[in-house]
Protein backbone atom coordinates (compact mmCIF):
# COMPACT_ATOMS: atom_id res chain seq x y z
CA UNK A 1 0.00 0.00 0.00
CA UNK A 2 1.33 3.74 -0.47
CA UNK A 3 -0.20 4.73 2.55
CA UNK A 4 2.09 6.39 4.82
CA UNK A 5 1.96 5.72 8.88
CA UNK A 6 4.14 6.81 11.86
CA UNK A 7 4.35 3.96 14.86
CA UNK A 8 4.16 6.04 17.91
CA UNK A 9 4.56 2.72 20.37
CA UNK A 10 7.27 -0.21 19.50
CA UNK A 11 10.10 -1.39 21.31
CA UNK A 12 13.35 -2.49 19.99
CA UNK A 13 15.41 -5.13 22.19
CA UNK A 14 19.42 -5.64 22.52
CA UNK A 15 19.66 -8.59 24.69
CA UNK A 16 23.09 -8.74 24.66
CA UNK A 17 23.90 -5.76 25.59
CA UNK A 18 21.08 -4.70 27.91
CA UNK A 19 19.32 -6.10 30.74
CA UNK A 20 15.30 -6.46 30.47
CA UNK A 21 15.07 -8.24 33.88
CA UNK A 22 11.68 -8.14 33.22
CA UNK A 23 11.94 -9.98 29.62
CA UNK A 24 14.90 -12.87 30.26
CA UNK A 25 14.86 -12.60 34.56
CA UNK A 26 13.75 -15.98 36.19
CA UNK A 27 10.06 -14.60 35.41
CA UNK A 28 9.63 -13.69 31.97
CA UNK A 29 6.04 -12.73 30.83
CA UNK A 30 4.03 -16.15 30.30
CA UNK A 31 2.99 -14.95 26.57
CA UNK A 32 2.24 -17.13 23.39
CA UNK A 33 4.98 -16.29 20.87
CA UNK A 34 7.67 -15.21 23.15
CA UNK A 35 10.90 -16.13 21.02
CA UNK A 36 9.10 -14.42 17.93
CA UNK A 37 8.24 -11.03 20.29
CA UNK A 38 12.42 -11.42 21.84
CA UNK A 39 13.93 -11.90 18.39
CA UNK A 40 15.90 -9.06 17.71
CA UNK A 41 15.06 -6.69 14.69
CA UNK A 42 16.07 -3.94 12.70
CA UNK A 43 14.32 -0.85 11.83
CA UNK A 44 14.74 -1.73 8.24
CA UNK A 45 13.74 -5.08 8.44
CA UNK A 46 10.27 -3.42 10.17
CA UNK A 47 9.55 -1.33 7.52
CA UNK A 48 10.24 -4.44 5.02
CA UNK A 49 7.33 -6.41 6.83
CA UNK A 50 4.37 -3.87 5.96
CA UNK A 51 2.99 -2.63 2.98
CA UNK A 52 2.36 0.73 4.60
CA UNK A 53 5.04 3.38 4.31
CA UNK A 54 6.44 3.20 7.79
CA UNK A 55 7.64 7.07 7.85
CA UNK A 56 8.56 7.52 11.68
CA UNK A 57 8.54 5.69 14.46
CA UNK A 58 8.42 6.21 18.73
CA UNK A 59 10.42 3.96 20.80
CA UNK A 60 8.93 3.47 23.87
CA UNK A 61 11.42 2.62 26.61
CA UNK A 62 11.91 -0.92 27.13
CA UNK A 63 14.13 -1.81 30.27
CA UNK A 64 17.26 -1.90 28.82
CA UNK A 65 19.21 -0.51 31.75
CA UNK A 66 16.48 1.38 34.40
CA UNK A 67 19.67 1.96 36.69
CA UNK A 68 20.63 4.59 33.61
CA UNK A 69 18.36 4.79 30.95
CA UNK A 70 20.43 6.70 28.94
CA UNK A 71 22.31 3.68 27.64
CA UNK A 72 19.02 2.80 25.67
CA UNK A 73 18.77 5.88 24.20
CA UNK A 74 22.49 5.78 23.21
CA UNK A 75 22.02 2.79 21.76
CA UNK A 76 19.10 3.49 20.17
CA UNK A 77 21.07 6.39 18.10
CA UNK A 78 23.11 3.73 16.22
CA UNK A 79 20.42 1.07 15.91
CA UNK A 80 17.73 3.64 14.56
CA UNK A 81 20.32 5.77 12.63
CA UNK A 82 18.45 5.42 9.52
CA UNK A 83 14.97 6.04 10.65
CA UNK A 84 13.23 9.22 11.44
CA UNK A 85 12.39 8.64 15.49
CA UNK A 86 11.40 9.78 18.54
CA UNK A 87 12.21 7.96 22.15
CA UNK A 88 10.41 7.76 25.74
CA UNK A 89 12.64 7.00 28.27
CA UNK A 90 12.53 6.27 32.27
CA UNK A 91 12.23 8.09 35.06
CA UNK A 92 10.43 6.96 38.38
CA UNK A 93 7.50 9.32 38.33
CA UNK A 94 6.90 9.45 42.32
CA UNK A 95 10.64 9.46 42.99
CA UNK A 96 11.79 12.89 45.41
CA UNK A 97 12.33 15.86 43.72
CA UNK A 98 15.54 16.16 43.52
CA UNK A 99 16.32 12.71 42.22
CA UNK A 100 13.51 12.81 39.69
CA UNK A 101 15.37 16.38 38.81
CA UNK A 102 18.75 14.30 38.56
CA UNK A 103 17.52 11.45 36.80
CA UNK A 104 15.94 13.92 34.01
CA UNK A 105 19.32 15.71 33.35
CA UNK A 106 20.96 12.64 32.73
CA UNK A 107 18.89 11.75 29.81
CA UNK A 108 19.95 14.67 27.84
CA UNK A 109 19.14 13.25 24.60
CA UNK A 110 18.58 14.76 21.01
CA UNK A 111 15.84 11.88 20.82
CA UNK A 112 14.31 12.62 24.05
CA UNK A 113 10.36 13.68 24.00
CA UNK A 114 8.62 12.04 27.18
CA UNK A 115 9.01 9.73 30.32
CA UNK A 116 6.93 6.53 30.87
CA UNK A 117 7.18 4.93 34.25
CA UNK A 118 4.55 1.91 34.14
CA UNK A 119 2.59 1.83 36.72
CA UNK A 120 -0.16 -0.69 36.61
CA UNK A 121 -2.32 -2.76 38.87
CA UNK A 122 -1.84 -1.93 42.39
CA UNK A 123 1.75 -0.08 41.10
CA UNK A 124 -0.78 2.80 39.93
CA UNK A 125 -0.94 3.82 43.88
CA UNK A 126 2.13 5.74 42.64
CA UNK A 127 0.40 7.88 40.60
CA UNK A 128 -1.13 9.80 43.98
CA UNK A 129 2.09 10.06 45.82
CA UNK A 130 2.36 13.61 46.71
CA UNK A 131 6.21 14.08 44.63
CA UNK A 132 4.16 12.92 41.26
CA UNK A 133 2.53 16.48 40.45
CA UNK A 134 6.05 18.41 41.31
CA UNK A 135 7.58 15.91 38.69
CA UNK A 136 4.59 16.21 36.16
CA UNK A 137 5.29 20.14 36.23
CA UNK A 138 8.72 19.58 35.74
CA UNK A 139 8.22 17.47 32.57
CA UNK A 140 5.95 20.49 31.10
CA UNK A 141 9.10 22.57 32.18
CA UNK A 142 11.45 20.73 29.57
CA UNK A 143 8.70 20.38 27.19
CA UNK A 144 8.28 16.57 27.83
CA UNK A 145 5.50 14.53 27.46
CA UNK A 146 4.12 11.92 30.28
CA UNK A 147 3.39 8.81 28.94
CA UNK A 148 1.01 7.19 31.74
CA UNK A 149 0.28 3.41 31.60
CA UNK A 150 -2.40 2.21 34.02
CA UNK A 151 -5.72 0.75 34.06
CA UNK A 152 -8.67 3.64 33.40
CA UNK A 153 -10.92 1.60 35.14
CA UNK A 154 -9.21 2.76 38.59
CA UNK A 155 -11.25 5.59 39.24
CA UNK A 156 -9.02 6.95 41.49
CA UNK A 157 -6.44 7.22 40.16
CA UNK A 158 -8.38 8.37 36.63
CA UNK A 159 -9.52 11.22 38.79
CA UNK A 160 -6.31 12.33 39.85
CA UNK A 161 -4.64 12.60 36.75
CA UNK A 162 -7.76 14.71 35.06
CA UNK A 163 -7.10 16.84 38.07
CA UNK A 164 -2.88 17.13 37.43
CA UNK A 165 -4.42 18.12 34.06
CA UNK A 166 -6.22 20.43 35.35
CA UNK A 167 -3.77 21.78 37.19
CA UNK A 168 -1.11 21.56 34.46
CA UNK A 169 -2.37 22.86 31.17
CA UNK A 170 0.93 23.06 29.87
CA UNK A 171 1.90 19.30 30.28
CA UNK A 172 1.02 16.66 27.60
CA UNK A 173 -0.48 13.47 29.11
CA UNK A 174 -0.94 10.70 26.54
CA UNK A 175 -2.22 7.67 27.59
CA UNK A 176 -0.96 4.16 26.82
CA UNK A 177 -2.58 1.21 25.48
CA UNK A 178 -6.29 2.82 25.03
CA UNK A 179 -6.26 2.61 29.38
CA UNK A 180 -6.13 -0.65 28.87
CA UNK A 181 -9.96 -1.15 29.19
CA UNK A 182 -10.97 -4.22 31.23
CA UNK A 183 -14.38 -3.71 33.04
CA UNK A 184 -15.48 -1.99 30.24
CA UNK A 185 -18.36 0.38 32.43
CA UNK A 186 -16.03 1.71 34.22
CA UNK A 187 -13.08 2.38 32.01
CA UNK A 188 -15.69 4.48 29.50
CA UNK A 189 -16.50 6.79 32.49
CA UNK A 190 -13.30 7.53 32.87
CA UNK A 191 -12.50 8.12 28.97
CA UNK A 192 -15.38 10.34 29.59
CA UNK A 193 -13.96 12.23 32.29
CA UNK A 194 -10.31 12.28 30.88
CA UNK A 195 -11.37 13.53 27.64
CA UNK A 196 -12.49 17.02 28.75
CA UNK A 197 -8.74 17.72 29.56
CA UNK A 198 -7.25 18.92 26.20
CA UNK A 199 -3.93 18.10 27.02
CA UNK A 200 -4.72 14.63 27.31
CA UNK A 201 -4.28 12.08 23.91
CA UNK A 202 -4.60 8.64 23.86
CA UNK A 203 -2.94 5.40 21.84
CA UNK A 204 -4.64 2.85 20.73
CA UNK A 205 -3.08 -0.31 21.00
CA UNK A 206 -2.37 -2.86 23.27
CA UNK A 207 -5.16 -4.81 22.99
CA UNK A 208 -3.38 -8.55 22.60
CA UNK A 209 -2.50 -7.95 26.30
CA UNK A 210 -6.43 -7.68 27.18
CA UNK A 211 -9.64 -10.38 26.68
CA UNK A 212 -11.94 -8.28 24.39
CA UNK A 213 -13.09 -9.63 21.01
CA UNK A 214 -12.99 -7.77 18.20
CA UNK A 215 -16.62 -6.34 18.45
CA UNK A 216 -15.43 -5.16 21.98
CA UNK A 217 -12.70 -3.73 20.73
CA UNK A 218 -14.87 -2.07 18.02
CA UNK A 219 -17.02 -0.66 20.64
CA UNK A 220 -14.03 0.65 22.84
CA UNK A 221 -12.69 2.79 19.28
CA UNK A 222 -15.70 4.00 18.75
CA UNK A 223 -16.28 5.38 22.35
CA UNK A 224 -12.66 6.82 22.47
CA UNK A 225 -13.74 8.87 18.68
CA UNK A 226 -16.77 9.93 20.04
CA UNK A 227 -15.06 11.58 23.19
CA UNK A 228 -11.33 12.53 22.51
CA UNK A 229 -12.19 13.08 18.64
CA UNK A 230 -10.10 12.71 15.49
CA UNK A 231 -7.45 15.14 16.90
CA UNK A 232 -6.43 12.88 20.10
CA UNK A 233 -6.10 9.27 18.96
CA UNK A 234 -3.39 7.77 17.62
CA UNK A 235 -3.44 3.91 16.11
CA UNK A 236 -0.04 2.35 17.62
CA UNK A 237 1.66 -1.55 17.37
CA UNK A 238 2.91 -2.07 20.44
CA UNK A 239 5.30 -3.98 18.36
CA UNK A 240 6.70 -6.45 18.92
CA UNK A 241 4.54 -7.68 21.79
CA UNK A 242 1.61 -7.51 19.08
CA UNK A 243 3.51 -10.52 17.97
CA UNK A 244 1.01 -12.54 20.92
CA UNK A 245 -1.77 -13.09 18.32
CA UNK A 246 -1.03 -11.11 15.29
CA UNK A 247 1.76 -10.04 12.61
CA UNK A 248 2.65 -6.10 12.77
CA UNK A 249 1.26 -5.38 9.21
CA UNK A 250 -2.09 -7.43 9.94
CA UNK A 251 -2.46 -5.63 12.89
CA UNK A 252 -2.15 -1.68 10.94
CA UNK A 253 -4.64 -3.36 8.18
CA UNK A 254 -7.09 -3.79 11.31
CA UNK A 255 -6.37 -0.39 12.33
CA UNK A 256 -7.30 0.60 8.96
CA UNK A 257 -10.23 -1.22 8.50
CA UNK A 258 -11.68 0.92 11.63
CA UNK A 259 -11.71 4.04 9.77
CA UNK A 260 -14.99 4.90 8.18
CA UNK A 261 -12.94 7.69 5.79
CA UNK A 262 -9.49 8.67 4.39
CA UNK A 263 -8.97 11.79 6.48
CA UNK A 264 -9.72 9.67 9.60
CA UNK A 265 -7.62 7.34 8.97
CA UNK A 266 -4.10 9.84 7.91
CA UNK A 267 -5.18 11.71 11.19
CA UNK A 268 -4.97 8.68 13.32
CA UNK A 269 -2.35 6.90 12.02
CA UNK A 270 -0.12 9.28 10.74
CA UNK A 271 -1.08 13.55 11.28
CA UNK A 272 -1.68 12.98 15.28
CA UNK A 273 1.54 11.23 15.86
CA UNK A 274 3.16 13.75 13.73
CA UNK A 275 2.09 16.56 15.56
CA UNK A 276 2.45 15.19 19.10
CA UNK A 277 5.99 13.57 18.94
CA UNK A 278 7.37 16.54 16.44
CA UNK A 279 8.86 13.81 14.06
Amino acid sequence: MSLKIIDPHVHFFNLVEGQYSWLQGANPPAWPNLDKIKRPISAQQLINSTDFKLKGLVHIEAGFDNSAPINELNWLSKHLSEVTFKAISFNQIDAPAEQFSNALNALAHSSLCGIRDITEGDDAIRLKSPNFIHNLDLLAINKLHFEAQFELHNISVANHIAHCAKQLPHLQIILNHAGLPNDLVTWQQSVELLAQHSNIAIKFSGFELLNLTQAQQEACFKWLLKHFGEQRIMFASNFPVCQINTHYNDLWHQHYALCSNHKLWCQLSYENALSYYKL
